[in-house]
């Protein structure tokens, strides 16, 4: 099974990711290949940190179901790993996604008579103050965190228009709070 999150850089996609990786036992991180340098807040097996001749290499072999830039990052997530999430009974795998891949992999799902087993996540924010304030306390130089901005101004009206049945999130709430939102939502669905 898998729960994809999304939104906007900075709403606390992957902070989210990490209270319900601790929160629950089931639940792990759907690898994504990145050509990025790794985060402190990166989780345990949550990317593959390539360089881009060999993500291009992968690209090229057709190994990916989808790959986005996210600023000057590129990401892909594998089929393989995919079909191993949506077949699996005994977890619940976690990936961090942009809307062009959360529409992808709906499709997907749907293609190969999994689409019960994929619930998503998209976490909204209205606020760009607060953007900057998140950008600047991870550590982000203001003209990557404006690029950032600039990037996602249209996600929450994008993803009101895409097709996919989101769980929403608001990111302006406190972390536990954002937290428990999800969790009863988790358990609303039986997806734990």
């Amino acid at each position: 099974m898998i729960l994809s999150l999304t939104g906007p850089s900075g709403v606390g996609k992957t902070t989210l990711m990490h209270n319900l990786l601790k929160a629950l036992p089931n639940v792990k991180p759907l690898v994504s290949y990145t050509t990025r340098a790794a985060r402190p807040s990166d989780e345990p097996g949550e990317y593959k940190y390539v360089s881009q001749e060999e993500f291009d290499r992968m690209q090229a072999a057709g190994e990916f179901l989808w790959t986005a830039n996210a600023y000057v990052n590129h990401y892909g997530t594998r089929k393989v790993d995919i079909d191993e999430a949506l077949e699996s009974k005994d977890a619940l795998y976690m990936p961090v996604l942009v809307l062009s891949a959360v529409k992808k992999l709906h499709e997907y799902a749907n293609e190969v008579g999994k689409i019960a087993n994929l619930h998503s996540m998209y976490i909204h924010i209205e606020d760009e103050n607060e953007l900057r304030s998140r950008f600047k306390e991870r550590g982000d130089k203001p003209a990557e965190a404006e690029a950032r901005i600039q990037e996602c101004r249209s996600w929450n009206i994008d993803a009101k228009n895409l097709g996919v049945p989101f769980i929403y999130l608001e990111a302006q709430k406190k972390r536990e709070d954002i937290l428990a939102d999800a969790l009863a939502h988790i358990h609303a669905a039986g997806i734990e």
